[in-house]
């Protein structure tokens, strides 16, 4: 891998140095290079020289994936007749890249008498160098993978291909564009590609998947991969059902059909949803709808609660109306107004419904919005403690287990949580400007 690396950035030396189209009098482009930098990002560089001294240099970039929208850098040059400029696109929080994207890059310059010059696009893919990456294709889908046998990435391959069209005709939704599934040997060796790394850095739960551009998830094989994979490719399919300018979905909606489209809830959701309905405690429907940071509590209740009402609203009405639900998000209805349209509830209604399907009585609502006063649940890694042992993963096909059963035979192990703040708070993707946009898809 690093031998191709090397290879790469020669061409691109090569071909940088090579007279280019639309050049300009006076203005002369003898270099351009990109470094990758993993996990720091991709440093551009540019050699050239003018007649005039130089006036302005920016980098024009743009992230190729279905949510990107081109941007530009201002680089560090030097003064002087030959210049040389240099942009270091930084992986951070606000401007996250993850590996196999890639960067379309072209250089303006403008000198002080005046000439203009930009030049050919160059495409450069951002790699997690540490590994000797290989790929299987089937249709659309790719998994990319380097510590995996042939037989598991063909199931990976199946399953995900499985998920796309299953969630894709329940939701009204056809992912037409090429989805990318990179599958790392561990959590350890996924951690420093992904997002929720960055944002909470040295501490809490291992995160196991994430999904932050909507043609890309990342999945490590340590706990129940396939249902893992089903989770993060579902949200690539919830992004495309609401792809459009309006609002977001509530997050029980979008995290509850990620956890549907798995073969079972884990086991501490289902667990911690049955012990809140035996105490009567549930989470009101209406502190579902957006994730916050601010709070730890509950996590477990938010994804097993989400998957329940989900479950209610598929098999209560059938799956016809719920392809009308998301269609009622994208065209920019309000949550109330959206389930008004298409059920004849708003969220009280809804809440009450199911509460009376899992034998509650209606909520005893206080406050203008007849919420309560806990916490919103955080929306964390879909991850686990390390050191913990892995549940057997549930045979592909297997009955999904009843929402809100008594005493289930949940999986045996402690699970921290479901799908990353990514994918909820900070979901979206990444627009090519390195904008990070607060899309919870």
């Amino acid at each position: 891998m690093r031998r191709w690396l090397l290879a790469t950035a020669a061409a691109l030396a090569l071909a940088g140095s090579m007279p280019l189209p639309g050049g300009a009098q006076g203005i002369a482009v003898r270099s351009q290079t990109a470094q990758n930098q993993f996990p720091e990002g991709v440093v551009f560089n540019l050699l050239a020289g003018s007649d005039s001294p130089v006036a302005e240099v920016r980098l024009r970039y743009t992230i190729q994936t279905p949510d990107g929208s081109r941007a530009f850098g201002k680089p560090e040059c030097n003064e002087g007749l030959t210049f040389q400029c240099s942009f270091h696109l930084r992986s951070t929080g606000g401007t996250f890249l993850i590996p196999k994207t890639n960067i379309t890059y072209s250089w303006a310059i403008r000198d002080q008498a005046g000439n203009v010059l930009e030049t050919q696009p160059q495409v450069f893919t951002y790699e997690d160098d540490r590994f000797r990456w290989e790929s299987l294709t089937e249709g659309n889908l790719t998994v990319w993978f380097y510590e995996a046998d042939e037989e598991r990435v063909r199931d990976l391959l199946r399953v995900g291909r499985q998920t796309l069209d299953r969630m894709g005709a329940l939701l009204g939704a056809s992912v037409e564009f090429p989805v990318k599934v990179l599958y790392y040997a561990s959590a350890a060796d996924m951690q420093p590609a992904i997002l929720s790394q960055v944002l909470v850095p040295n501490g809490g739960p291992v995160t196991l998947g994430e999904v932050v551009y909507s043609d890309t998830a990342v999945v490590s094989p340590d706990i129940v991969p396939l249902d893992i994979l089903r989770h993060e490719l579902t949200h690539v399919v919830v992004r495309e059902a609401l792809r459009g300018p309006f609002g977001d979905p509530p997050a029980w909606l979008n995290e509850g059909t990620a956890v549907y489209a798995q073969s079972r809830p884990l086991g501490d959701e289902q667990s911690a949803l049955e012990l809140a309905i035996r105490r009567n405690r549930p989470l009101s429907v209406r502190s579902l709808t957006s994730s916050s940071l601010a709070h730890s509590d509950n996590v477990s209740l938010f994804y097993g609660q989400s998957y329940s009402i989900v479950a209610f609203l598929i098999d209560t009405y059938g799956e016809e109306k719920f392809r009308q639900l998301f269609a009622t998000f994208r065209e920019g209805s309000t949550t109330d107004a959206a389930l008004e349209a298409v059920y004849g509830f708003d969220q009280d209604g809804l809440e009450d419904a199911w509460r009376d399907s899992v034998g509650l009585p209606p909520r005893e609502r206080t406050g203008p919005n007849g919420g309560q006063s806990r916490p919103i649940p955080q929306i964390t890694p879909f991850g686990a403690d390390q050191g913990q042992q892995a549940p057997q993963e549930p045979a592909d096909g297997e009955p999904r287990p009843p929402a809100a059963g008594k005493d289930g035979d949940g999986v045996p192990f402690r699970a921290v949580a479901a799908v990353l703040a990514v994918t909820v708070l900070l979901a979206g993707g990444i627009a090519a400007g390195g904008f990070l946009l607060l899309r919870r898809r």
